[in-house]
């Protein structure tokens, strides 16, 4: 019987000079085309909603971000991707957690359409 080893992620320490940072997930040895196009991305953190005779579907994913060779100075520090399947946000730490706190409002606004539902379709 063979033990099962973990596929190892092989990320280079410096990459076009730069230091990988430890929470980056890409396989920059397979995709680096030119140090222009050099950006880091974590794991994605997934939002799942449950659909209706579905099962769960992804609504929002998020991810840390950076492009080291951004001509936008903000995108060469780490920041916050919000996206759904049509468009991403690019948020500052500050803007993201400001948008963590609209999410807490919005979670609110969730309970009380369900509140209402519920109290509705008892009668």
């Amino acid at each position: 019987m063979s033990a099962i080893i973990p596929a190892q992620r092989f990320v280079p320490a410096v990459v076009a000079g730069a230091d990988c940072p430890t929470w980056c997930t890409n396989d920059h040895a397979t995709d680096l085309t030119s140090p222009e196009d050099l950006w880091h991305g974590s794991d994605y953190a997934d939002l799942t909603a449950p659909v209706m005779g579905r099962g769960e579907d992804i609504v929002l994913f998020a991810r840390l971000g950076m492009d080291p060779a951004s001509k936008n100075p903000l995108r060469r520090q780490p920041f916050v991707v919000v996206a759904d399947s049509s468009d991403a946000a690019d948020m500052t730490p500050d803007a993201a957690d400001a948008f963590a706190d609209n999410l807490v409002a919005f979670a609110a606004q969730i309970r009380e359409l369900a509140r209402t539902a519920r109290e509705v379709s008892r009668g």
